[in-house]
């Protein structure tokens, strides 16, 4: 019989990948310029399928988190370059630190589906924004660093592992149009090069989560 973590395991890949299908479909019918958030907005082409992605996203960041607690503390390193305060410091990270982000994220990126922003999703620093804009944004950027924290916990594993080789590919997919795109909605607001980025960084944080969870699967409890 499956353990407890392998069957949470097997559900969030199969909540990611419906998931991210249907975010990839809602997303393909809004010009690349626009916000990403702008898909779920009435009037949208599929907002409805935009909303319910994203609580399927957040469900699989939640069962995620179930055999993520397996996973161990940040690499404590070996040699000249980790002693002192510096080991010290890498032994302080809790080993639950990729559950409890994963945990955290679900919830904020439900808010992000279950609120939607205002028509345009105005974004400071060069819109106004209106207070639901705000609360969709914090949800949506929220869950989003804190799924980067927890592929980067993945990734300095100590152990050579197949988790800890997807969580550098994780950091190799996702990290540089994560970075890019908030570049882009603080410098240079809405745009192609915002609206790829952030398209870019979604598909990578996705396929991430799902390669995750299919690895937890096989994996050993």
């Amino acid at each position: 019989m499956p353990s407890p973590s392998r069957w949470c395991a097997g559900a969030a890949t199969a909540t990611a990948v419906t998931g991210a299908i249907g975010l990839a479909v809602s997303v393909a019918g809004s010009a690349p310029w626009r916000y990403v958030s702008e898909s779920g907005v009435a009037g949208a082409p599929h907002p409805t399928l935009y909303r319910c992605s994203m609580l399927l996203l957040a469900a699989s960041l939640a069962l995620l988190a179930v055999p993520a607690r397996h996973t161990g503390r940040l690499w404590t390193g070996t040699g000249r370059l980790w002693t002192g305060t510096g080991r010290r410091l890498a032994a302080a990270v809790p080993t639950g630190l990729a559950a409890a982000a994963l945990t955290l994220a679900a919830p904020l990126a439900a808010l992000s589906g279950a609120v939607t922003c205002s028509p345009g999703c105005p974004l400071p620093p060069y819109e106004s924004p209106q207070p639901r804009d705000l609360i969709h944004a914090t949800g949506a950027i929220g869950a989003l660093l804190l799924c980067a924290l927890a592929i980067l916990v993945y990734a300095t594993q100590p152990d050579a592992t197949t988790l800890r080789r997807a969580g550098r590919l994780g950091v190799l997919l996702a990290f540089p149009p994560l970075i890019l795109s908030a570049i882009g909605i603080l410098l240079l607001g809405r745009g192609l090069f915002t609206g790829l980025m952030e398209r870019a960084a979604l598909a990578a944080v996705s396929a991430w989560l799902v390669h995750t969870a299919a690895v937890h699967v096989r994996a050993k409890p």
